[in-house]
């Protein structure tokens, strides 16, 4: 049994096979993770630098963004701690994503207020 994770990417391995009209499934799947690879490794070497993007066109954006350290207070003694700073990467969907993203539904209102 896969994962949906797994027949994803084996779903664009098959893809890119086709695409390029590669003999085998082991050639794309090579491909797909050179391509993976070198894209970590890019976002990697600019971790450090808040804002720095990384577009995929038709896909999506990949944006470094650094949150600052912040004093929290720690349950039920009271005590506060310092939560270091973060530096995360966003995905921002494009593209026909973008388009068929849709807003959660709640008692049958749609998110605009119309029913």
């Amino acid at each position: 049994m896969t994962t949906k994770a797994r027949a994803g990417m084996d779903e664009l391995i098959l893809r890119v096979q086709a695409s390029l009209s590669l003999a085998t499934k082991k050639e794309a799947g090579c491909l797909v993770n050179v391509f993976v690879s070198c894209l970590e490794d890019t976002l990697v070497d600019h971790l450090a630098d808040d804002g720095y993007c990384l577009k995929l066109n038709a896909v999506g954006k990949l944006v470094v963004r650094h949150s600052p350290s912040i004093r929290k207070r720690v349950g039920f003694s009271g005590e506060t701690c310092q939560i270091p700073p973060k530096s995360k990467v966003r995905f921002l969907a494009l593209g026909k994503l973008r388009q068929l993203e849709t807003a959660p539904v709640s008692n049958g209102v749609a998110a605009s207020g119309q029913p």
